[in-house]
Parts: structure tokens; sequence; C-alpha cells
């Protein structure tokens, strides 16, 4: 039995010892030949654990990847040897691009030289230098003359004389304070197909923008409108007041403002300063107000509304 040779079950295996127990022939196939674990494990009909336990032993590191192979080539201009990755080297043969170059000032010099002259698709049988030019000076002159004269007689295409003239600016009222302002031709496009309406300043949009939005009724707000209408009592959900606040309810026939606060949102520090402000301006309008707790409307709605009914007792009395 040959030196390099093992014996494994009182039989040697094959006469150049091809079996995973030789450190050379498993790094020849491992390292070399990139076979898996698995591939050499069902060679010999064991489990793979056994495969990586003797790769393992004999310190045989894992296979770098195919991207991290460096081939090594020669430069199709420079003759220069150089490196590239295997995975890059398949794809250009993949597309049939055998020419490899070591640098990308390579690969440009050797494309201008190939696509001089004849070589060059865009060659039209005439080199540079040998053709004239379409546009003498002199034809040139004579169109820019032509250009003056023509402007000289029918005037420039402003205004209503443009082809593609659309009536220009137009002046329409705002929505919201009614003052008049100019609008351009794409602006009044848009009023005429009902994609905008018209608005002098931000603020007007700003109001504008309050009045479309609409709001669905909270729990506590269907609980006093209810109440409202069994009282028969006439009222106006989300009111815009001033284009500066949302109110709750209106009483119009009485200058009453009902607002419906919830135990939670109108505790917030930002809440209560807007609040605030919005106490301020209800009753610098002339309106009286009256607040209610989420907890007040849902423990008894009926007390509340008597609230605001004692004022309106007082007011038809008078």
């Amino acid at each position: 039995m040959p030196a390099n040779c093992f014996y494994i079950g009182g039989q040697s295996k094959g006469d150049d010892c091809m079996h995973y127990h030789n450190k050379e022939w498993l790094y020849y196939e491992y390292h070399e030949q990139r076979r898996t674990t698995d591939e050499i494990a069902e060679q010999f009909g064991i489990n793979r654990k056994t495969v990586s336990y003797f790769l393992k032993k004999y310190d045989i590191p894992k296979p770098c990847k195919e991207s991290e192979l460096l081939i090594e080539i020669t430069c199709h201009n420079c003759k220069e040897p150089t490196s590239k990755p295997l995975t890059y080297l398949r794809k250009r043969i993949k597309v049939g691009r055998t020419k490899v170059f070591c640098s990308r000032e390579c690969a440009d010099l050797h494309h201008s030289k190939t696509m001089t002259g004849e070589n060059n698709p865009n060659f039209n049988g005439v080199f540079h230098g040998e053709s004239t030019s379409e546009w003498s000076d002199e034809k040139r002159a004579k169109a820019i003359e032509k250009m003056k004269q023509t402007v000289k007689e029918k005037g420039l295409n402003i205004g209503e004389k443009n082809p593609r003239w659309k009536g220009g600016r137009k002046d329409l009222d705002c929505v919201i304070c009614g003052k008049s302002s100019t609008y351009s031709p794409y602006t009044y496009r848009k009023i005429q197909e009902g994609k905008q309406k018209p608005c002098c300043n931000n603020e007007c949009a700003l109001a504008l923008s309050r009045r479309s939005v609409k709001f669905s009724s909270t729990s506590i707000e269907v609980k006093m409108a209810n109440e409202l209408s069994v009282r028969g009592i006439e009222y106006i959900e989300q009111y815009i007041l001033g284009d500066k606040f949302r109110l709750d309810f209106l009483l119009p026939e009485y200058n009453i403002v009902i607002e419906c606060d919830g135990n939670y949102w109108h505790t917030l520090p930002k809440t209560v300063k807007r609040d605030k402000a919005k106490n301020a301006y209800i009753k610098a309008c002339g309106f009286s107000l009256y607040r209610f707790w989420e907890s007040e409307i849902n423990s008894d709605v009926e007390s509340c509304v008597d609230v605001v009914m004692a004022e309106i007792n007082e007011k038809e009395a008078n």
C-alpha cells in the first residue's frame, strides 16, 4: 500500500488515496474545485458534518466567493497585466465582450482608435474639413435681414397678435372678502374649470379652506344636538365665525354659542391657549358662550341644556 494512503476499515481506499481523510485531497476538492460539503459527503455516503469535522481538523479555510476571485489577464490596449474579478469576466463573456482593459482610459483610447473614419457608424463618407457649411455668412445675413423686415411690417406677436392669445389676465372678485384681484390666464382657466376659487390673499385662502373642511360630529355633540332638537331649539352646527373659529353650536335666534369639550383634548396646553383666544373672540362678537365638559354631557345632558334654557327664557320674557 502506498505510504500516502489511509487504511480505513481494513481496506485501502484507492491507489491515489482519493478520500476525505486525506488532507491534500480534501483541500484540493473543497478549496480548489470548490465542491460543497454536501457533494463530498454524498460521494462517500456519509453525513456532511463528518466532512466539516475533517475540514476543521486540517484547518482548511473556506473558499473565497467568486466575486473575490481575481483572474490575471492582459489589457487589450496597453498589453499590461491586470486583475479582474471572475464574476466581471463571466458577465462580459456572456454578452460577447471578450476585450478587457486595465482602466477606463485604456478603454476610451481603444474606442477612439476603432471608431475613426469609416469604422464610425455615423461616418457619411466625408472627413472633417472636407464639407462646407450650408449656412454661409452671406446666407445667414440675408435670413436676419428678412426677419427684421417681417417684424417691421407685421409687428411683434405680443398680446392679441399672438396666435396663442387666450385673453390675458382677468379681474375676479374674492369669494371671501369680495375684493377684486387680477389672475393669470392659467389661474383663470383653473377657476373656470372649478379646480380653484378666486382668493385675493393667503388669509382668504385659509378662510376658504376652513369653510370647505367637513367635520363629523362627536358622540357628545350628537347628544347635545338631540337634546336641543327635543326642546325645539333651532341651531347651526359647525358654524364658521368670522372665518377664524368653528363653533360647535350656534343658536342664531338668541346669539348663544355652545361648545362641547372633550375631557382629554381640551386639557392640553395648546388647546387651552386656543380656547382662551376663541372665548375672547366669541364674546367680542356679542355672543353668550356656554362650555360643557364631556363628563357633564354624558352624565346629564338635560341639566346642561337647562342652563342654556334659563337665558333663553329670560330673553323671551324681555
